[in-house]
């Protein structure tokens, strides 16, 4: 008897199963044709070359990490085999497609999982084991019957570090009667992923009947998924659906930068793929370079979804507008003495409560009454027979971007209307779509020309405004002011152009960091040549300058000729005219806090870190200084 799939459910997966479709037909593909291999010739000597593995156990394991999208960490591998190198069944998918020709896909599958097991010895405490079964394995009594549990614990690992990762080898005809038999296993600990996910409406039925621990996304969605929209949309619906059924959502194939780059903007929570690790034996890492990538993305998305909550600055409730409203029993002819001598292009329609039930614009009444028979019909009738009963009316608090996306998505016809603004659900005032585009541009415009024009981080007016917000709202804060020591004999030697890179590696360098050590209300500025500024919560800034010394120390060197590097420092003309020897340029971090003492402005601020930049540049090498003034002054260098 086939599941019946709640509507909520059904509705989203049939929403992927048209993404699915139409990317099918995108690429001249039919569904039919998509669920068909093309068989290959399998030949008695490929049957045997099985039989022989799996006498003699001759399966190889490797592992690919699976890797938390939001902080690099690896939260378990997934284990693969390998038959012989020498062998034309060493690649898996000869290996399987023989097996299951063979009809012996549960043998090779038993002898797999022991084998991974069996070397899976330094699996974290907390890292889970992804094993691939076959939907027919659960019919296997020797797996029913707990063999893989006993040889488990031998291995010293626990049913709940295991994952069975299902896959599509084989259709699953009855999904409620497999559903009941992976709850044996439920209970013994181990948990469940679907694999191949997208790739067909069965998948989505396995999600929809078994509620996995994890759906793995098919790695025909990932590929090249920064580059199609329609792709965007399937991992939109399937991150959707995982959070409904409470589950996790883990993308195969990844092999770009851009692809990881736009996955972790979808919120996609784990990532494998050969641009993370390849698989390999011992279970491999994740290298530096990518583990800064990730903490970059997700502090570069955290930013846009930080700016995009804020926006501009500015709330719709601060441009709203007076205009004159009216209760719905009065009549239109009194509506239209309104718009005649107030000069307004529409009012609102509000209850006893003052609040809004309805609008009307000037154009749209003058339309009615111009109609045959719309004298008679409306002049003396109540407004609420002509309103528009299903304006626009938005909180006072929304940004102004997002009253634009909103705005602009309206039907045609009801484009130009008045958004109604509310405050606690009463009428505060109106806004003009004209009015409302204008002050978008013009605050676009302002923050363009307060913005650093080499690193595009906001500049001084924008930095000063920020520190007076935190002089004034007295919560804790942590101002970081950053300095590079020896920047000018760098520029003296190598020009402006080169010395350019170096602040633009500063701002990359200190953007890593935030992302890696920060939170999403940091903030980070440019003051103006090698000066820049972050304000952060105390409780960070260790993390942060910590990471940003470690980073800036490494990737500065590449900006220096080999030569330079070699000596350890630039030989340049100071202002007297005589050669000088300059250290490679190195970072000075000053730490201001309010922990110990108040500040009644932000000049107080300025002048604290000032006395702090000279202590610092005073050291040699990159370093942090805090400020101590209640205590003795106490720095960390590097």
């Amino acid at each position: 008897m086939p599941l019946k799939l709640p509507q909520w459910l059904d509705d989203i997966c049939s929403s992927i199963m048209g993404f699915n479709n139409a990317a099918l037909q995108l690429s001249g593909i039919s569904l039919a044709d998509a669920a068909i291999s093309s068989a290959s010739c399998i030949t008695p000597d490929l049957g045997k070359e099985l039989e022989a593995i799996i006498k003699g156990r001759r399966i190889t394991p490797v592992y690919q990490p699976i890797v938390s999208l939001q902080t690099g960490t690896i939260m378990g591998y997934e284990a693969l085999s390998r038959g012989p190198a020498d062998s034309p069944l060493h690649y898996p998918a000869n290996l399987f497609r023989v097996a299951i020709a063979s009809n012996r896909l549960l043998a090779l599958e038993q002898l797999c999982r022991e084998t991974a097991l069996r070397h899976a010895t330094t699996l974290g405490v907390k890292q889970l084991l992804f094993l691939n079964m076959n939907a027919e394995v659960v019919k296997d009594p020797d797996f029913r019957g707990g063999l893989t549990k006993a040889f488990l614990i031998r291995q010293g690992l626990n049913p709940d570090q295991v994952t069975f990762e299902i896959t599509e080898r084989t259709a699953i005809t009855d999904f409620e009667s497999f559903a009941k038999s992976l709850n044996h296993y439920r209970q013994q600990g181990y948990r469940i992923a679907v694999d191949d996910a997208g790739a067909g409406y069965s998948s989505l039925e396995a999600i929809a009947a078994l509620r996995p621990n994890y759906i793995k996304l098919d790695r025909s969605i990932i590929h090249a998924i920064d580059k199609d929209p329609l792709k965007q949309a399937m991992v939109d619906a399937m991150t959707k659906l995982a959070a409904v059924i409470h589950s996790k959502v883990i993308a195969e194939g990844i092999e770009s930068a851009d692809e990881l780059s736009t996955l972790i903007s979808k919120g996609v929570h784990y990532g494998q793929g050969y641009f993370l690790a390849r698989p390999d034996f011992p279970p491999p890492k994740i290298s530096e370079e990518v583990l800064e990538m990730i903490a970059d993305f997700n502090f570069q998305d955290k930013q846009a979804k930080s700016r995009s909550r804020k926006g501009l600055g500015i709330n719709i409730g601060e441009i709203a507008e007076p205009v004159p409203t009216v209760q719905p029993a009065t009549a239109v002819n009194t509506v239209e003495e309104i718009f005649t001598t107030r000069h307004v292009n529409g009012l609102v329609v509000v209850d006893d409560e003052d609040r809004p039930v309805g609008l009307l614009m000037k154009d749209k009444l003058y339309y009615q009454l111009g109609t045959n028979y719309g004298m008679s019909l409306y002049y003396r009738r109540p407004v609420e027979r002509v309103m528009d009963k299903k304006p626009l009316i938005v909180n006072a608090e929304l940004p102004l971007e997002a009253v634009s996306q909103i705005a602009m998505g309206r039907e045609e016809y009801n484009l130009y209307d008045f958004i109604i603004v509310v405050r606690d659900g009463k009428f505060l005032g109106t806004v003009s779509v004209m009015s409302l585009l204008n002050n978008i541009t013009n605050l676009q415009i302002h923050r363009a020309h307060n913005s650093n024009p080499l690193t595009g981080l906001p500049g001084n007016l924008v930095i000063e405004s920020r520190l007076k917000e935190l002089i004034e709202n007295r919560d804790a804060f942590a101002v970081m002011y950053l300095d590079l020591d020896n920047f000018k004999a760098y520029n003296d030697k190598y020009g402006f152009e080169r010395g350019d890179k170096v602040l633009l590696l500063t701002s990359q360098v200190v953007s890593r960091s935030l992302g890696k050590a920060g939170s999403a209300d940091d903030f980070f500025g440019h003051i103006g040549g090698d000066d820049f500024i972050i304000i952060t919560k105390p409780e960070y800034v260790q993390n942060i300058a910590e990471n940003i010394i470690e980073l800036f120390d490494r990737e500065v060197t590449s900006q220096y000729h080999p030569d330079d590097l070699t000596k350890g420092y630039l030989e340049v003309k100071n202002r007297k005219g005589q050669f000088e020897r300059f250290p490679v340029t190195s970072i000075s971090i000053a730490v201001v806090t309010n922990q110990l003492h108040p500040f009644n402005n932000y000049l107080e601020l300025a002048e604290v870190a000032a006395d702090l930049k000279s202590l610092a540049k005073q050291q040699a090498g990159s370093c942090v200084v805090y400020d101590r003034r209640h205590k003795a002054s106490q720095t960390t260098a590097r």
